[in-house]
């Protein structure tokens, strides 16, 4: 491979039985040089909702949930949710928890910009957000408070790439 340039590969993984697959590996060696990790995010098919978002290690091929909102702020998924007979609705708008996401940015990140077409969860919002027209990070919105949490575990941004399954 050349300086600078990438690798594209998918991986499709489908759990054919009626049960959940708890304690599941995903094996997908990489080569050493690759230094990346990379970001996936589930959807539901049938409402276009995010579901989680995973991290998947170049090294191990272990996939796991990202730290942060995925787990605590996931009203349907997350293992911090308070109810399970009932999923409550976002209280904040996109559009609103755009604005709470760029005023942490205009607070820490004066240079950075948020991308206002996020991704809406159960329970947050998470968006990208540029720095000279570049993507450099990532943060979520708690879509009830409005808080805000930044994605420091990524590291530095490639490319994105959606994937039908």
């Amino acid at each position: 491979m050349a300086p600078g340039g990438g690798i594209t590969y998918t991986l499709v993984v489908t759990n054919a039985g009626d049960a959940p697959a708890m304690g599941a590996t995903l094996t997908d060696t990489q080569p050493a040089e690759i230094q990346a990790t990379t970001v996936a995010v589930v959807v539901e098919e049938d409402t276009g909702r995010g579901a989680l978002e995973l991290l998947i290690d170049p090294y191990t091929g272990r996939v796991r949930l990202e730290p942060g909102p995925t787990r605590m702020w996931n009203a349907k998924y997350g293992h911090m949710r308070l109810r399970v007979d009932e999923i409550p609705a976002n209280t904040l708008s996109m559009e609103k928890a755009a604005e709470a996401a760029q005023a942490y940015l205009d607070e820490n990140l004066a240079e950075a910009l948020v991308e206002t077409d996020g991704m809406a969860f159960y329970g947050y919002y998470s968006f990208d957000y540029t720095v000279d027209g570049e993507v450099a990070g990532m943060l979520s919105v708690n879509a009830t408070s409005g808080n805000v949490w930044p994605h420091t575990w990524h590291g530095t941004f490639i490319e994105a790439k959606e994937i039908d399954a």
